[in-house]
């Protein structure tokens, strides 16, 4: 790779991407609320909304699963499950989440490298890159497609001295040897933007000697493999060439068996505000308001000089008439002063030019500015009321919460890179590592468990699935309401052995946060011991026989536990689901005996189920109806179908 190619790629991408670079400083700007005087004032509609997305949208926490693939064990699914959730924290992902987010809401995209892993610490490091240093290939919208990216960094004297003794950078002997200072265009962006943080910029030197701009350039070399290089400020001289060593991949090969590249995947992941599908155009939150928030503070200056024009009017007067002109400068109340004529002073303001109109429009634009962006449209499913249940008030709060819902929706694609990034690094140094101490937050406190990295090689990588918190939340009120509106139906129709099933496996699952507690409310049957020992069976693809008696129902739901769901699970529970549809028949038909008041003498049948049946448990008198043996009749042939 040649200091040239770098060189015209790398102002390919500046100059598409510097007029943005220069609008979104001018709107930094304008979010801080700094494009203003001693004279004027100027609007807070782009940080209010920008803040009230930001904060709906973090507040929505990211959850991520790991999901079964060829080959992987549940034992495992587990392990990346429980890492994932201790490494958030050692990730100090939350942190890096309100970064990301905060350059994804306001500049379009966000973008955070993943090429980093601390083999001592045995995690992935992770950082968000700042946009208006960063640029890449403007031809392609999928970054994975990109041909290259670049972005800024500066190192200091020492840190130079240190990687050429490392042998890091080879280009060069001395730090003599490479042009120090910083660009100026580069350098204006990082004193404008430190102006629009009203914080105090550094001196606009651009030619101290102690301190290095490095352009950090990814792109292919000459044998197809993605690479990093490093160059000066100019872009003059390459310091550093180095493979990145990803194995994150499949090898391509020739005709001849010779491996040409790896096609793995470039170490960058990135978030979008609002995709806009087949466009490598992205805009902001900024895009969609700037217009708004400038013609908001125009008609807002226009009101504050009416309001002052009518605090403060404006006199002439006839110097003739007046006998003390500097009275007119001073304010006291009830003042008067002496003039020999009462047309000595006249008014000389226009007429009013603060009108209902002018109020009217300024609030209509910022009636328009929360249109695009989708703040206050939360529909409530429900009728405020004073009877709505605490359940229903909180799942109309959640759908206010889910305003942003499709913001939420689109981040979620750029999760689930990160977290496929975060396996393959685990999979590329797990190996090597043998294992890791993860930290598991539970309704207990904190538990600390060791997990096996060899766990991570797979010739499959799970699948990754990534999920809005708040929206999972609101499905579990919704069901939470509709299992207490279900609850007395269920307690009048349903056996108590079933309905016992129901509050330990369903209802009260959704209502407890601790599983002991269950344990400890419904001690385990010898049905559910049984189903639990079946359990073992149907992992190893092994068929248990379906017993009569089982209390079908408990088994279901037990069975449903099985991770992953194996053909002899389904099959499995198949089989419940018939005896149960049997037993159902056989409990309606005793029923309908049971009400014509006939008596059936006593003695088992052919065919019928030997198990008493729940009915048979509430009422043995109409168990002892002739109707028994058209029951056996009739469930002969299904019984025979099992």
């Amino acid at each position: 790779m040649t200091e040239q190619y770098i060189s015209d790629k790398y102002q390919e991408s500046f100059q598409f991407l510097q007029e943005r670079k220069r609008r979104q400083v001018k709107q930094l700007v304008l979010l801080n609320n700094l494009s203003r005087d001693d004279q004027s004032i100027a609007s807070t509609l782009l940080l209010s909304l920008f803040n009230r997305v930001l904060s709906s949208v973090y507040d929505d926490k990211l959850q991520v699963k790991f999901l079964p693939s060829q080959g992987i064990l549940q034992e495992q699914l587990n392990s990346y499950n429980k890492l994932a959730q201790s490494d958030y924290i050692e990730m100090k992902k939350a942190k890096l989440d309100y970064d990301w987010i905060w350059d994804t809401l306001f500049f379009g995209r966000g973008y955070m490298e993943t090429l980093r892993f601390n083999k001592r610490r045995k995690i992935m490091e992770p950082h968000v890159i700042n946009p208006l240093v960063f640029g890449y290939d403007p031809y392609f919208e999928d970054p994975q497609d990109w041909r290259y990216y670049w972005k800024w960094i500066t190192k200091n004297k020492w840190q130079v001295e240190q990687l050429i003794a490392s042998g890091k950078i080879t280009g060069i002997k001395k730090t003599d040897d490479i042009p120090s200072g910083i660009d100026a265009t580069l350098w204006d962006y990082k004193v404008q933007r430190d102006k629009a943080k009203k914080a105090i910029a550094p001196p606009q030197d651009t030619t101290t000697g102690d301190v290095f701009q490095i352009l950090e350039f990814y792109t292919y070399n000459l044998k197809g493999r993605r690479s990093v290089y490093w160059l000066d400020k100019n872009i003059s001289k390459i310091l550093m060439e180095e493979e990145l060593d990803l194995e994150d991949g499949e090898e391509v090969k020739d005709k001849k068996g010779k491996t040409l590249r790896v096609e793995s995947k470039w170490p960058i992941v990135t978030k979008e505000a609002f995709r806009e599908p087949h466009s490598s155009v992205i805009f902001s939150i900024a895009d969609l308001l700037e217009d708004k928030h400038r013609a908001k503070s125009v008609l807002l200056n226009l009101a504050f000089i009416a309001a002052k024009d009518k605090a403060n009017p404006i006199y002439g007067y006839n110097p003739d008439k007046v006998r003390d002109i500097t009275q007119f400068f001073s304010r006291q109340i009830n003042q008067h002063i002496p003039m020999d004529d009462e047309s000595a002073a006249w008014p000389l303001n226009k007429e009013e030019p603060m009108s209902a109109g002018l109020l009217q429009f300024i609030s209509m634009l910022t009636t328009e500015a929360n249109e695009p962006i989708g703040t206050g449209m939360a529909q409530q499913p429900y009728p405020a009321n004073k009877k709505n249940t605490a359940t229903e008030a909180a799942i109309t709060q959640q759908l206010d919460d889910m305003a942003h819902s499709l913001q939420s929706k689109v981040l979620q694609f750029g999760e689930s890179e990160f977290w496929s990034h975060w396996f393959h690094r685990y999979a590329k140094n797990g190996k090597a590592l043998g294992s890791k101490m993860a930290n598991i937050v539970g309704v207990r406190g904190v538990d600390t468990e060791e997990i096996d990295l060899k766990d991570f090689q797979t010739d499959f990588p799970p699948g990754v699935f990534v999920y809005s918190a708040k929206e999972a939340e609101y499905k579990e009120l919704v069901l939470r309401r509709d299992l207490m509106m279900l609850y007395p139906q269920l307690q009048a129709t349903m056996d108590p052995e079933g309905m016992r099933s129901f509050n330990k496996h369903v209802f009260f699952p959704k209502f407890l946060d601790d599983p002991s507690l269950i344990e400890v409310m419904f001690p385990p049957t010898l049905d559910e011991l049984k189903a639990e020992d079946e359990n073992e069976q149907l992992k190893n693809d092994q068929l248990p026989q379906v017993a009569e008696e089982d209390e079908h129902q408990t088994h279901i739901y037990i069975h449903l536990q099985v991770q992953p769901k194996t053909w002899a699970v389904w099959f499995h529970i198949a089989d419940h689901e018939q005896k149960l549809a049997i037993q159902k028949k056989y409990d309606i038909m005793l029923a309908q005996q049971s009400q014509m008041g006939e008596s059936l003498p006593a003695g088992n049948q052919v065919g019928v189920p030997q198990a008493k049946t729940s009915l048979e448990k509430r009422n043995p008198i109409a168990a002892a109806s002739p109707l028994k043996t058209e029951i056996a009749q009739t469930t002969k042939s299904d019984k025979n179908k099992i």
